[in-house]
C-alpha cells in the first residue's frame, strides 16, 4: 500500500508538469439511461463486481453492461449505502427505515429491533460499517446494529453528517462540536473555532485532522486546538457550497460542491483541479464521489452519474482550451503551441490557457512540418508559415497536405496536394519558395516518403501504392504504379508511415516494410506478431521511440527495448479507440512528453508515463443462463456473493431450442465501447466475431458435452477470458440411457411376452388339438360305448330274452312237472294196463325233459352273472354258505321277482319263500331295518 501511494503520489508529480491539463476522460449516465430518478446520493460495491447506487427512486444496481433498479415505489428515498463482504450484505438508509439486501434482492428492516420510543427519525444520511458494528447515522441519532439489536447513541442537540476516517468514526452535533464514537459513546475531538459551521468531510493529516466545512473553510484540528490551512483551496471552495469530502487511494482530495462540480486537491504540492460541465460532466451539482475497485471515481450529481478515470494517463482537448472543430496535427515550439483542425489553425502561446484562432486560416488545416527551422502547415488553400503567433501564407493552391523536406537535396522540399505533388526550395532567408508543380503526377498525395535513394513513394488511401523518380531538375516524375504489378494487398487503402528510419506500408491485411535498396515490398515480422492480418488504421513513432499502431480490433503501444527490437504494453489508449477522427486519422509527435491523436472533438493527449503499471483486469462472468422457450432461469449469479471460482455444470435436454446467456463484465471504464466474442467448445470452431451485445444464445444443440467461453477487452485493450462453463445437453428421457435400458427391458420383456403367448399359444393350440383329438376321442369312445352299449344292451335283451326263457322254461317245468304228477295220479286210480302203460310212457317222456332243469339253471346262472356283473359269483364268493336254493332266491329278488313268481319258480309255497328269505337275511347279516330286496339290488 505504501509503495501504490508513493507511486501514485509521483504520478501526480509528473502530471502537474506536462504542458496539457485537459479534461479527464468522462462517461456520464442521465436517469434516462440507468432508469430512475435524478439524485444520487451515495456509492458502494460488491468487492470487483456490481456498483450500487442510493436513487431518489430506488437502489440502482451496474454490472458494466446494464442499469436495474431495486426498491422501487416503497415511497422512501433511498440515502446512503455500505456493503459488507464478510457477510455478503448491502445495508442500506432511507427515509425513516434502514436495513439489508441480502440474497436475491431479499430486504431485511431492522425498524423492529430499534427501541420504541427511538423509532421516530427521518433520513439516513450515511452508512458506515466498523468492526462488526453497522452504524446508521441521522440528524436524530445514531443507531449502532451489532448483528443482534439496536443501541442509539444521542446528544442533547441532534447530529449533523458523520464521518468515517482511518477507521474511526467521526461525527458533529448540531451545535457545531466534533466528536469521536467509542462503541455507544461520544469523545470530543477538541474544539474547532467554526462551531457555527457544518462539517463536510474529515481527512486524516499527519498528527491530526484537516476539517472541511460547506462554507468552503478548511482548518488543521489536532490535540492543540485549530487553525486555517490550504488558503487556496478555501478561496477556491468559497461560495461553492461543498457537500461532500472524499481522500482517494494517491491521497488527493475529491471534494464535491453544489456550484462548481468537483475540485481535486493534492496535499502534498498543492495541485488544485476543477472538473465542471466545460470538463465533461453532467451537471455542476455534485453530492458525492466514490471510487470503486478499479480506482475510477464515481460522481452522483444532482441529475445524473458520472464516471471518471481519474487514473487515466489521458486527457481530453478542446473547447476547454478554446479549440473549435475536429484536431488533426499538433506542434510544440518554443513559443506555444499550434493546432491545425477542420475549422483552422489555433495557437496557444506558453503560459497561457486558452488558444487564439490565427486569422487568414479559416477552413481544414493538415499536417505540420518544421524544415530549417520554420514551422509550415498546410491547409484546404495551400501552405503557410506559422511564426510568432501568426500565419504567413506561402503557397495559394487547391489543398495541400503536407510538406517535407528532401533529404537527397537539402535545398528543396515537396509537398503534397490534393492533385500531386508540388516542388519548393529553401530561398536565402530559409524560407519555402514555391517552384512550380511537379509534371507526370497527378493524385492526391496525402502520404509520402523518400526512401534512401531518393524516390518518392506515394499512398495514395483509395487507388494504392506509386514509385516515383525525380529527374534531375526535380520538376518531372516518372511513375510507376506499384499496386498493378504486385499480388500483395496494396491495390487500395494503404498509407506510409516511417518507423526508425524504415519505410512501411500499412495496409487492410496488416504491415508490410519496403526495402528501401531493392524497392521491393516484405512482410513485417515484429509489429505484426500483436496486431496481425487485421486492417491498420494509424502506424506512427514518437520521440521516446515509442511506436503506437491502431488497428481494427487493437490499439497497441510498442516500447523499444533495443534497435528494432519492441514489447507491446497494453494502453489506455483503447478505451478512447471510438474517439480518434474518424476521418482523416493522424498523430502528433511534436509534442513534449508524450502524443496527440486528432479526435472528432480536438485531441486526446497521451503520455504512456502515467500509464498504470498496475493491472486490473476482470474475466467476465455469466451472470444469468435462461431457457427461453420454457422461460425459465437456469443459473443466475447473486447480486451480493463474491465472484465465483467455478460454475456447476449446466445440464439441459435435447431439444431445448434456446439457451441464452447473459454476460456481465465490470469493465467500468470502457463502458461506451465493450465488446464481446462467444465460443461454444464442440458447437464453434473458434471465437466468433466481436460484438457488443452482452447477450448470447444457442439454438437446438446435440447431445454433448460443451464448454461456454467469453472474451472481453480489459480496460487497456487486452484480451481476457471466462473460465470455461460447462453446459450438457443430455438427450431427453427417452433417448437417456436409462430410458434405454428400460427400452431394453421393455424388449425383453415384450419377446418374453411374446414368448409366452406364443408358448401359450401353441399350448392353447396343443390343447385345442387334445381337447378336439380327445373329444373325437371321447367321441369315437362314446361311439364305440354307445356300440358297445347298444352291442351290451342288445346282448342284455338277448340275455334277458334268454332268462325269461329260462325262467319260462322253469315255469313251464313247473308245471310239467305238476301235470305229471296230476297223470301219475290219474294213472294210479286206472286198472287198465294199457292205460298205465301209456301213462307211464308219457311220465317218462316228461321225466326225461325235466332232466334237463339242471342244465337249465347252469344256463341261468351264466346268463345272469354276465348281465349283473358277476353277481352270484361276488355273492357266493362272499358268503360261502349259501344253498343253491338261497342262491336262487337271491338271483329271483336280483331280477326284482315277487313272492309269488319266486314260489312258482322254486315250486315252494308262498310261506316257503317267506321262511327262506328269513333264512337269507340271516345268513347275509342284515339287521331288521334293513331291505333285503334293496340289499340284493345294490350288492
Amino acid at each position: 500500500m505504501k509503495n501504490w501511494l508513493i507511486f501514485s503520489l509521483f504520478l501526480s508529480v509528473i502530471s502537474a508538469t506536462h504542458a496539457f491539463s485537459g479534461k479527464y476522460p468522462i462517461r456520464n449516465f442521465t436517469p434516462a439511461e440507468y432508469g430512475a430518478g435524478i439524485q444520487n446520493i451515495d456509492f458502494a460495491q460488491n468487492r470487483d463486481l456490481n456498483l450500487f447506487v442510493a436513487n431518489n427512486l430506488g437502489v440502482l444496481s451496474f454490472n458494466g453492461n446494464q442499469w436495474k433498479t431495486y426498491a422501487r415505489n416503497t415511497g422512501k428515498k433511498q440515502r446512503s449505502l455500505a456493503f459488507d463482504v464478510g457477510l455478503d450484505r448491502l445495508y442500506v438508509g432511507s427515509q425513516g427505515d434502514f436495513g439489508f439486501f441480502e440474497d436475491d434482492w431479499r430486504y431485511v428492516s431492522l425498524l423492529e429491533k430499534i427501541p420504541e420510543d427511538e423509532r421516530d427519525f427521518d433520513e439516513v444520511w450515511d452508512v458506515f460499517i466498523l468492526g462488526s458494528n453497522v452504524f446508521f447515522c441521522t440528524f436524530q441519532g445514531i443507531y449502532r446494529y451489532d448483528g443482534q439489536g439496536v443501541s442509539v447513541i444521542s446528544h442533547p442537540n441532534g447530529f449533523n453528517r458523520s464521518f468515517l476516517v482511518n477507521n474511526k468514526l467521526f461525527t458533529q452535533s448540531q451545535s457545531g462540536e466534533l466528536f469521536e464514537i467509542d462503541g455507544n459513546k461520544l469523545m470530543p475531538l477538541g474544539r474547532n473555532s467554526r462551531v457555527n459551521q457544518v462539517v463536510a468531510g474529515v481527512v486524516r493529516k499527519e498528527t491530526g485532522y484537516v476539517v472541511i466545512y460547506n462554507s468552503g473553510e478548511v482548518e488543521f484540528l489536532d490535540t492543540s486546538g485549530s487553525k486555517g490551512i490550504f488558503p487556496d483551496l478555501a478561496n477556491a471552495l468559497s461560495r461553492k457550497y461543498v457537500n461532500h469530502v472524499a481522500q482517494i487511494s494517491d491521497g488527493r482530495l475529491v471534494i464535491s460542491t453544489q456550484r462548481a462540480g468537483l475540485y481535486i486537491f493534492d496535499m502534498q504540492s498543492g495541485q488544485l483541479e476543477n472538473i465542471t460541465v466545460d470538463g465533461g460532466l453532467l451537471s455542476n451539482a455534485c453530492l458525492r464521489v466514490f471510487q470503486d475497485n478499479g480506482g475510477s471515481l464515481w460522481v452522483g450529481m444532482q441529475n445524473g452519474i458520472a464516471l471518471i478515470d481519474i487514473r487515466s494517463p489521458i486527457r481530453l482537448i478542446n473547447q476547454n482550451i478554446g479549440l473549435e472543430g475536429s484536431g488533426y496535427e499538433a506542434f510544440e515550439t518554443g513559443e506555444g503551441i499550434y493546432f491545425t483542425t477542420s475549422n483552422g489553425i489555433y495557437f496557444r502561446p506558453i503560459g497561457k490557457a486558452e488558444s487564439m484562432f490565427l486569422t487568414g486560416t479559416e477552413g481544414p488545416a493538415y499536417g505540420l512540418q518544421q524544415i530549417n527551422e520554420k514551422l509550415y502547415a498546410g491547409h484546404h488553400t495551400g501552405l503557410f508559415m506559422l511564426e510568432n503567433g501568426k500565419a504567413t501564407r506561402i503557397l495559394t493552391s487547391d489543398g495541400l497536405w503536407q510538406v517535407k523536406p528532401l533529404s537527397a537535396n537539402p535545398k528543396y522540399a515537396i509537398g503534397g496536394t490534393y492533385s500531386g505533388l508540388h516542388l519548393f526550395e529553401i530561398d536565402e532567408k530559409g524560407v519555402l519558395r514555391e517552384v512550380q508543380k511537379i509534371k507526370g503526377f497527378n493524385e492526391s498525395s496525402r502520404f509520402f516518403e523518400e526512401d534512401i535513394k531518393g524516390r518518392i513513394w506515394v499512398g495514395q488511401y483509395y487507388k494504392g501504392l506509386y514509385m516515383i523518380s525525380l529527374s534531375n531538375t526535380l520538376r518531372e516524375a516518372d511513375v510507376e504504379k506499384i499496386s498493378e504489378s504486385s499480388q500483395l494487398p496494396i491495390q487500395q487503402y494503404v498509407f506510409l508511415s516511417r518507423v526508425d528510419d524504415e519505410i512501411y506500408i500499412c495496409t487492410t491485411k496488416g504491415i508490410f516494410k519496403l526495402n528501401q535498396n531493392s524497392g521491393t515490398i516484405e512482410e513485417e515480422t515484429v509489429f505484426s506478431k500483436v496486431v496481425g492480418k487485421d486492417w491498420i488504421y494509424q502506424f506512427v513513432q514518437d520521440k521516446q521511440r515509442n511506436v503506437y499502431v491502431q488497428s481494427e480490433n487493437a490499439m497497441a503501444l510498442f516500447k523499444q527495448v533495443g534497435p528494432g527490437n519492441y514489447v507491446d504494453v497494453p494502453s489506455s489508449l483503447f478505451q478512447l479507440r471510438q474517439s480518434f477522427n474518424n476521418d482523416l486519422l493522424s498523430v502528433s509527435t511534436n509534442v513534449t512528453n508524450g502524443v496527440l491523436f486528432n479526435a472528432n472533438e480536438g485531441f486526446i493527449y497521451y503520455d504512456p508515463r502515467l500509464e498504470d503499471r498496475v493491472s486490473f483486469n476482470k474475466e467476465p462472468l455469466v451472470g444469468k443462463i435462461i431457457n427461453v422457450a420454457e422461460d425459465s432461469t437456469l443459473y443466475f449469479r447473486k447480486p451480493f456473493s463474491e465472484r465465483p471460482q467455478e460454475i456447476e455444470p449446466i445440464r439441459i435436454t435435447e431439444g431445448t431450442r434456446v439457451l441464452q446467456f447473459v454476460m456481465e463484465s465490470f469493465v467500468f471504464g470502457d463502458v461506451n465501447n465493450q465488446n464481446f466474442r462467444y465460443r461454444l467448445s464442440g458447437f464453434d470452431k473458434d471465437f466468433g466475431d466481436w460484438t457488443n451485445s452482452f447477450v448470447k444464445e444457442y439454438t437446438n444443440l446435440k447431445v454433448g458435452e460443451y464448454d461456454f467461453e467469453v472474451q472481453t477487452f480489459g480496460a487497456r485493450g487486452e484480451i481476457v477470458t471466462s473460465k470455461p462453463l460447462k453446459v450438457i445437453v443430455m438427450p431427453p428421457f427417452y433417448k437417456s440411457f436409462f430410458a434405454k435400458v428400460i427400452y431394453f427391458l421393455l424388449g425383453l420383456t415384450v419377446l418374453y411376452l411374446a414368448y409366452q403367448a406364443q408358448r401359450q399359444y401353441y399350448k392353447r393350440k396343443q390343447a385345442e388339438l387334445e381337447r378336439s383329438r380327445k373329444m373325437e376321442i371321447e367321441k369315437k369312445q362314446k361311439e364305440l360305448q354307445e356300440v358297445k352299449e347298444e352291442q351290451t344292451k342288445t346282448e342284455l335283451q338277448h340275455l334277458n330274452a334268454l332268462l325269461a326263457a329260462s325262467t319260462m322254461n322253469l315255469v313251464v317245468k313247473n308245471e310239467f312237472m305238476e301235470n305229471i304228477k296230476e297223470e301219475i295220479r290219474v294213472a294210479t286210480k286206472t286198472d287198465k294196463v294199457e292205460d298205465k302203460q301209456l301213462a307211464l310212457e308219457r311220465i317218462f317222456k316228461e321225466i326225461d325233459s325235466t332232466l334237463k332243469v339242471h342244465e337249465d339253471w347252469k344256463q341261468f346262472e351264466y346268463h345272469f352273472d354276465r348281465v349283473h356283473g358277476d353277481f352270484l359269483s361276488r355273492l357266493t364268493a362272499e358268503f360261502r354258505d349259501l344253498t343253491p336254493g338261497e342262491q336262487k332266491l337271491c338271483a329271483f329278488l336280483r331280477l326284482n321277482m315277487d313272492t309269488k313268481e319266486i314260489a312258482n319258480l322254486m315250486g315252494i309255497t308262498l310261506r316257503g319263500v317267506e321262511v327262506s328269505r328269513y333264512r337269507l337275511r340271516k345268513k347275509l347279516g342284515l339287521d331288521s331295518h334293513q331291505n333285503l330286496s334293496k340289499f340284493i339290488l345294490e350288492y
